[in-house]
């Protein structure tokens, strides 16, 4: 059983998993700060499904041993032990309270092992919160547990133990990844897609990525195509994070998928006044737009308590928006270009927590409005 089962083309990288020798690897004597929080490679496969209650302790000892062989210097903390489907909001504080303990203590080089759901969730949490830190924080995960046969944890501990010291890279939030080619993915956080289905692992929105390892034990390359300029220039201060009010914002920030013949109405009718709802709209940013009763247009029509916001508008791709996009703004939603629903959820969320106003957090969206 497994949560990201690999791809056809994986042979090369189960192959290039087989030939590593950690005692090969370019050595640094830059200590390290790893924080653990659970997911697939903090767990263990038991009789009935993939646990992480036994993990934690298996994972721990494997990386210290696994650093004392390739000479890193290393200090292990954990922030909880977690699958990460079923993180919250919550979640997130602890984890940006022990990064920032980690810069505090002097570490400049962070690797938090997370589970591959809701990655993204946090890496972009992080991104909004801790940019400004002094450190090169990177998070890496895994498809398949240490015990597994595929395990794919060694080459993505060494991909991101290599990231958070390579020079080449900024301070920042990266989120490192071996793919099914064998190749280590190295994104900027702001810039991460989830997976999907039946991907192995993470890439950029528009495939755009801050370099790649072409082996865990390759040097790195820089990615020198054209950028697409897109990131949320929004930061938080955790500081500012009232956790009952983080704790309260989920039931304040709803999620609709668009799918045909959509019955909005009824799906919208339990959901609070003054809350927020995020359409995830199709790939070209369109999403059902005939004024049937309980079509998703009838639904921001009776709702003018509610503020939808439909996202995200591929503005690489779509120019103008589709006339269907048009009349879903004209019934009363936002339609934001290139800000993925993840990242519109956890923005929404993390402004709820500092009691930004809702004019102030649409505000922030004022960029990335058609």
């Amino acid at each position: 059983m497994t949560k990201c089962p690999l791809l056809n083309k994986a042979t090369h990288s189960r192959k290039l998993r087989n030939k590593i020798n950690i005692r090969e690897i370019k050595m640094t004597q830059t200590p390290v700060c790893l924080i653990t929080t659970g997911g697939t490679i903090g767990s263990s496969i038991d009789s009935e499904s993939v646990s992480v209650s036994q993990g934690e302790k298996q994972l721990r000892e494997y990386i210290e041993s696994f650093c004392t062989n390739a000479g890193w210097q290393l200090d292990i903390t954990s922030a909880f032990n977690k699958n990460s489907e079923d993180l919250t909001p919550s979640d997130w504080l602890v984890l940006l309270q022990q990064v920032e303990q980690a810069v505090c203590s002097g570490h400049e080089n962070i690797v938090i092992t997370h589970g591959t759901d809701t990655m993204a969730y946090s890496a972009y949490a992080l991104a909004l919160c801790c940019a400004r830190l002094p450190a090169r924080i990177v998070l890496t995960g895994s498809c398949y547990t240490l015990d597994h046969p595929r395990s794919d944890v060694a080459p993505n501990l060494i991909g991101a133990f290599k990231t958070a010291t390579e020079k080449q890279l900024p301070n920042g939030i990266y989120v490192s990844f071996c793919n099914s080619l064998g190749e280590v993915l190295v994104i900027n956080a702001l810039d991460i897609k989830p997976m999907n289905f039946d991907e192995q692992g993470f890439d950029g929105v528009y495939q755009q990525r801050e370099g790649t390892f072409n082996n865990p034990q390759a040097n790195f390359e820089t990615d020198r195509q054209p950028r697409v300029s897109h990131q949320l220039k929004a930061n938080f201060d955790q500081d500012n994070i009232n956790r009952a009010l983080l704790e309260k914002a989920p039931s304040r920030v709803f999620q609709l998928p668009c799918y045909p013949g959509m019955n909005a109405s009824p799906l919208c009718s339990g959901i609070p006044a003054d809350s927020f709802v995020i359409v995830t709209l199709y790939h070209s940013g369109t999403g059902p737009s005939l004024a049937d009763n309980n079509s998703l247009i009838d639904a921001i029509e009776k709702r003018p308590d509610l503020t939808f916001i439909l996202t995200p508008l591929p503005s690489k791709y779509v120019e103008k928006p589709y006339a269907s996009s048009v009349a879903l703004i004209n019934a009363g939603a936002l339609l934001t270009r290139d800000l993925q629903p993840h990242q519109l959820y956890t923005l929404l969320i993390l402004g709820l927590s500092c009691s930004m106003t809702k004019q102030e957090i649409i505000g922030l969206l004022d960029n990335f409005q058609m």
